[in-house]
């Protein structure tokens, strides 16, 4: 999709890919994560292409350092000096894990789409914005921002 569309998914891809070409009988090879959607293969195979998968990587919860527990718990105990971006709801539901029963209600978020948003909301986010994710466009919204951002530790 172009650069200024709202939303870089499946569905916004499926837009462009479906009005450009027969699709019966073409192979197409999908690479994605360990378990990905299959929104855009089935809407592919329903066309009549030929789908195959390629499980390119794998999502894994983090394990934190030393250095990384720390951010964690400054982010715990300053909600408000922090902002979170999420690219997964995966990243979502692997912060619960990694502090389970936390309030989130105070902490501002930045998902790069609705749905992701819908399981930070359901985590307790209630500062939400979706954000293209583009590092300017990122960088747009952490300035847009009217409270104050605390720096990573160097």
């Amino acid at each position: 999709p172009a650069a200024d569309v709202p939303r870089f998914d499946s569905e916004a891809l499926w837009a462009v890919l479906r009005e450009r070409r027969d699709w019966h009988g073409s192979p197409v090879l999908v690479v994605r994560g360990e378990g990905g959607r299959d929104w855009l293969a089935d809407r592919l195979a329903a066309a009549g292409a030929m789908v195959s998968f390629v499980e390119a990587y794998r999502r894994l919860a983090p394990t934190l350092d030393a250095a990384g527990s720390e951010v964690l718990r400054a982010a715990l105990d300053d909600p408000r000096g922090h902002c979170w971006f999420f690219s997964s709801s995966e990243g979502v539901r692997q912060l619960d894990a990694l502090a389970p029963g936390a309030d989130w209600s105070a902490a501002m978020a930045f998902v790069s789409h609705p749905r992701i948003g819908a399981a930070a909301r359901r985590l307790g986010f209630a500062e939400l914005a979706v954000v293209a994710p583009m590092p300017r466009a990122v960088a747009d919204a952490l300035a847009a921002r009217t409270r104050p951002i605390q720096s990573p530790p160097p």
